[in-house]
């Protein structure tokens, strides 16, 4: 019973681990796409298709159990598009070899931080509502930051950033494990909606984690 359950999770976690980089390679796809059309120069259509991105976020988080795996799965991948979009005035900003050298580096982040989630025995449930303040008090620096223009703030937002979302990756990663744990007398079809949630989830850790390295590229 108990490697039964093993497996089932390993496989829960490489299916949502594989969700995750195939809508990372569509980001990266559509970015590279669109930095090369005069869709990056205009306003609107990056101002749209942020506020699409959050208004999928918080639509797939609240109605994810009413899904079917494909439609969820739809919608993830749309959110991945659209984040190409916006994404794409990155690859107009930074130098190919910047933005290849911080991809590495992220996922050299990332994948210590989730290896960390994975093989913890410490509880980490308590540390949700504090990385959750974290990323509050981040966007407040920032916001500080934009409206004083405390441009000597940067690499203190970087690493402060980097350290948040690290840490999130850890948590978000034992969460999918118990997410795994509850869902794991459910049907095959109900199962495969969790992973996309916790592909999401991992999705946004992995962003965020190479948005602020690349900020301590700025300079450069």
């Amino acid at each position: 019973m108990e490697k039964s359950f093993e497996k089932s999770q390993t496989n829960f976690i490489g299916r949502t681990l594989l969700t995750m980089s195939t809508g990372l390679l569509v980001t990266f796809i559509v970015s590279m796409l669109i930095s090369n059309t005069k869709m990056v120069l205009n306003p609107y259509i990056m101002i749209v298709s942020f506020i699409a991105e959050i208004g999928i976020v918080f639509y797939l988080s609240s109605r994810i159990a009413k899904m079917s795996p494909g439609v969820a799965r739809m919608w993830f991948y749309t959110y991945a598009a659209l984040n190409g979009v916006t994404f794409s005035l990155i690859f107009l900003s930074y130098a190919a070899g910047t933005i290849g050298l911080v991809f590495l580096l992220s996922s050299a982040m990332f994948f210590c931080s989730a290896m960390v989630g994975m093989t913890t025995k410490v509880d980490m449930s308590a540390f949700g509502r504090f990385f959750m303040m974290a990323v509050i008090g981040l966007m407040l620096l920032m916001l500080a930051q934009v409206l004083f223009g405390l441009s000597g703030m940067d690499m203190l937002i970087s690493l402060v950033g980097i350290g948040v979302f690290s840490g999130l990756t850890a948590y978000d990663m034992q969460k999918i494990k118990n997410i795994h744990r509850d869902c794991y007398n459910l049907s095959p079809e109900e199962t495969g909606r969790y992973t996309i949630i916790s592909a999401l989830r991992l999705y946004l850790d992995f962003i965020n984690i190479f948005l602020f390295t690349l900020r301590m590229f700025r300079g450069r």
